[in-house]
C-alpha cells in the first residue's frame, strides 16, 4: 500500500529469517546478546514507566510492591520480546539476504505504548523505524476473548449444575472430601506437579526428589495438579497416597481419576475478587477525572493480578499452607500467588532445575527462598533484578541419584561390550521445534542424529547410548532419521534411553556412567553438569555457534566444538591417544563453582532446610522467624557462605 501510495522509495521485503540464523560478522549466533538486549530494554522501561506509576501506587497497600513491578516486568517482556528479536531479524536479513549496502533499513513498527523505546533500540542497530497504526491491538483482543470465555464458562457451569443435580452432588461430594483431610492446626507444604514421573525412586527421576532424603511428615505434603496436558491419572494418584501424601486437583480437567478432590472457591475468594475489582475501577476513573489517560495495558495486567492474587489467596488460607514448593516461580501467573502466600504468613521455595548461560526477566525470580546450585549462577539474579529473598547453594540437585544408577550404568555398558564395543560415546539432545523463534530446528536435530549414527555403523568398536529429553515427541521431530534410527538399534551397539512419556524416566548419569565420552550441547549444558559430576569426560557440541560464550576463551578443542568433523576428529586422535589431545573432555574449572560441594547431598540439604521450616510454623511462627531459623541451621551445618541474604 505503501509502495503504490509512492510513500516508500524502496519495494517492502518479507524478512524471511528464523532466530537461529540471526549471526554476527563472525558467524556466532546472537541469541545470547538479544536476550539480554531485551532484559536491559525492560528493565529500562520499568525504571522509567514502572516504578513511579502513580495508579501502581495506589496498589501498594494491598500487594507487595516489588512483586507489582516484576510481575509488570514480566507482562512487558510478552508484548516486546518478538519484536526486538524481528528488528534483529531485519538487520540480518538485510545485511545477509538483500543488497541494501549503505542505504538505510525500514522496520515498520506498530504502534503502541512502547515504540519509542522500540524505535529508540532500533536506531541503535541502525534502523529506522516507521509506525503504523492498527484497528485493534492483538493483546486487548486476546485479553477480552479470554475474558469472554471465561465468562460463557462460568455461565454454563451455572446452568449445568442448576439442572443436573447429580453433578452438584457429586462436586459437593468432593468438596466435602477435601475438607475432612484438613487439620487447620498443623501447617500444609504445598507442591506443584511439574510433569515428571510421580515415582519416589531414588533412580528415576522424580518429581520429589526434595522428599527422598528428608523427615518432613509426609502426611502434611499436599501435591497439587493444574497441568491438562499431563492430567493427574489413576496411577498417579495411587502412588502418591501409598506414599503417604495428599493430592488436590485445582480443575476437573487436571485430573482423569475420580479419586481426587477437586478444588472450589470459598465466599473468601469471591469477597477479595470484588475488592481488588472495585478498588482497581475506583482508581481508574478517578485517573480519567483528572485527565490521567491510564493506558489498558496497566488495567488489564492489574486486574489480572488482584483476581489471582484473590483465588491464590483463597487456596492458601482455607488449607492452611505456609510452605509452596514450585520451580516455575518466574513465570508472570505465578506472581500473584507468591504475594497473597506472603500475606497469609507463608514461605515460598523455588529451585534452580537447569544450567543457566544467560540472564533474562524471563528467569527472574521473587521466591522466599531459592535453592541454586552454585555461587556461579549469582550473577543471573543479580542482572535480571531478581527480588529473591534468601539465595540458598545446595549443590547439583538431584545427584543422589549418582551412586543408586552405578549398577544399572554397568549392566548397561556389558550389554555393548558383548557386541564388541570398545569405546561408547553417550549422546544427550534438547527440544527442537520447527517454529521460527527457537534456536534448534528438528532438521539440525535429525542431522545431528544422522551424523553420529553413522559414524557408529562405519566402525564396528563404536557404541552409541542416545538420550532425548522428550522421548514423546522425537520420533516425528526427527522422523526423516527414523530407519536410520531401526538399522543403529538393531546392531546391538546403539540403545536409546527413551523411557518415559513426557520425559525420560532415567536420570542422565545412568547413560553416562555406561559413557566413555558424553556429548551435550552448550545450548543448555545442564546434562553436561550431570556427566561430569558423574565422572565421565564431557564435551560441548555447538553447531549453534555461541562464540560469546566464556568457555570459548579456553576450552574450544578440548571441551567445546563447533562443528561434528571437528568432534570426531578429536574423539579418534583420543582414543588413539588420550594425551595427545590435553584437556579433552575436562570440565573440572567449569563445573567448580556450579557445585562446590560435590557429595551426593543436594536433596537433603533442600529437606532439611524445609523440615526446618516446618518445624516453625508448627510452633506457630511467624515466616520471618521461620526462615531466620533455616538460614541460621543450614549455616551452621554447611558453612555460611552457602546462605546469601538477598538485598
Amino acid at each position: 500500500m505503501f509502495a503504490r501510495m509512492r510513500l516508500l522509495k524502496a519495494k517492502p521485503q518479507l524478512a524471511d529469517f528464523c532466530y537461529a540464523d540471526i549471526k554476527d560478522g563472525n558467524g556466532g549466533c546472537q541469541f545470547v546478546r538479544i536476550t539480554e538486549d531485551i532484559k536491559d530494554l525492560c528493565l529500562e522501561i520499568c525504571d522509567k514507566e514502572f516504578a513511579n506509576n502513580s495508579f501502581l501506587k495506589c496498589f501498594s497497600q494491598h500487594f507487595d510492591e516489588k512483586k507489582i513491578l516484576l510481575f509488570f516486568e514480566k507482562a512487558l517482556i510478552e508484548r516486546i520480546n518478538d519484536t526486538v528479536v524481528f528488528i534483529n531479524g531485519a538487520k540480518w536479513h538485510s545485511e545477509n539476504k538483500v543488497n541494501s549496502g549503505s542505504k538505510s533499513v525500514v522496520f515498520f513498527l506498530k504502534r503502541n505504548i512502547w515504540s519509542s523505546y522500540l524505535t529508540h533500540y532500533a536506531l541503535k542497530l541502525n534502523i529506522k523505524s516507521i509506525e503504523y497504526l492498527t484497528a485493534g491491538d492483538s493483546f486487548y483482543f486476546n485479553n477480552f476473548t479470554k475474558g469472554r470465555t471465561f465468562v460463557l464458562q462460568k455461565i454454563k457451569s451455572r446452568i449445568k449444575t442448576l439442572i443436573t443435580k447429580k453433578s452438584k452432588k457429586n462436586y459437593n461430594n468432593n468438596d466435602n472430601q477435601l475438607s475432612q483431610t484438613i487439620d487447620k492446626t498443623i501447617p500444609l507444604v504445598a507442591a506443584w506437579y511439574t510433569g515428571k514421573t510421580v515415582i519416589f525412586d531414588l533412580k528415576r527421576r522424580s518429581d520429589f526428589f526434595w522428599l527422598l532424603k528428608s523427615d518432613i511428615q509426609r502426611k502434611q505434603i499436599l501435591v497439587y495438579f493444574d497441568r491438562t496436558d499431563i492430567p493427574a491419572n489413576q496411577q498417579m494418584v495411587d502412588t502418591i497416597k501409598d506414599n503417604g501424601l495428599r493430592v488436590l486437583a485445582l480443575t476437573k480437567k487436571a485430573t482423569s481419576s475420580l479419586n481426587v478432590p477437586i478444588w472450589s472457591t470459598t465466599k473468601k475468594y469471591k469477597e477479595l475478587k470484588k475488592f481488588f475489582i472495585k478498588h482497581i475501577f475506583k482508581n481508574y476513573l478517578f485517573a480519567g477525572l483528572k485527565f490521567k489517560f491510564i493506558p489498558l495495558f496497566y488495567l488489564v495486567n492489574i486486574c489480572f493480578f488482584a483476581i489471582k492474587y484473590a483465588y491464590w489467596y483463597d487456596i492458601f488460607n482455607s488449607n492452611n499452607i505456609k510452605i509452596y514448593i514450585n520451580p516455575v516461580d518466574l513465570f508472570m501467573s505465578n506472581i500473584p500467588a507468591l504475594a497473597a502466600l506472603e500475606e497469609n504468613n507463608g514461605v515460598s521455595i523455588s529451585y534452580q532445575w537447569s544450567n543457566l548461560s544467560f540472564s533474562s526477566v524471563l528467569l527472574s525470580s521473587c521466591a522466599d527462598v531459592l535453592f541454586s546450585f552454585g555461587p556461579a549462577y549469582k550473577w543471573v539474579w543479580e542482572e535480571n533484578r531478581s527480588r529473591i529473598g534468601n539465595l540458598v547453594y545446595c549443590g547439583y540437585i538431584t545427584d543422589y541419584s549418582f551412586k543408586e544408577v552405578k549398577k544399572d550404568a554397568i549392566t548397561l555398558r556389558e550389554q555393548l561390550m558383548i557386541k564388541g564395543v570398545q569405546f561408547v560415546i553417550c549422546y544427550f539432545d534438547e527440544n527442537s521445534s520447527d517454529d521460527r523463534m527457537t534456536i534448534i530446528s528438528n532438521r539440525r536435530s535429525a542431522e545431528i542424529y544422522e551424523y553420529f549414527i553413522r559414524k557408529m555403523l562405519e566402525d564396528e568398536t563404536i557404541g552409541l547410548i542416545v538420550k532425548p529429553v522428550y522421548p514423546k515427541t522425537l520420533y516425528k521431530r526427527i522422523a526423516s532419521v527414523s530407519d536410520l534410527i531401526e538399522k543403529a538399534k538393531e546392531t546391538g551397539r546403539c540403545v536409546f534411553i527413551d523411557r518415559g512419556s513426557y520425559v525420560t524416566e532415567q536420570y542422565p548419569t545412568e547413560a553416562a556412567q555406561a559413557a566413555d565420552l558424553c556429548v551435550g550441547l552448550l545450548l543448555s549444558g545442564t546434562v553436561a553438569i550431570e556427566s561430569y559430576l558423574s565422572g565421565t569426560p564431557t564435551v560441548f557440541l555447538d553447531l549453534e555457534k555461541l562464540y560469546s560464550n566464556p568457555i570459548y576463551q579456553w576450552g574450544k578443542g578440548k571441551v567445546v566444538f563447533d562443528s561434528l568433523d571437528d568432534l570426531f576428529s578429536a574423539i579418534r586422535r583420543y582414543r588413539e591417544n588420550p594425551i595427545s589431545v590435553p584437556g579433552f573432555g575436562d570440565l573440572s574449572d567449569w563445573v567448580k563453582d556450579r557445585d562446590t560441594f560435590k557429595d551426593g547431598n543436594a536433596s537433603l540439604r533442600m529437606g532439611q532446610y524445609i523440615s526446618w521450616l516446618f518445624e516453625k510454623f508448627k510452633e506457630g511462627r511467624t515466616r520471618e522467624n521461620a526462615i531466620e531459623y533455616a538460614n541460621q541451621k543450614y549455616a551452621e551445618l554447611w558453612r555460611k557462605e552457602n546462605v546469601v541474604k538477598w538485598h
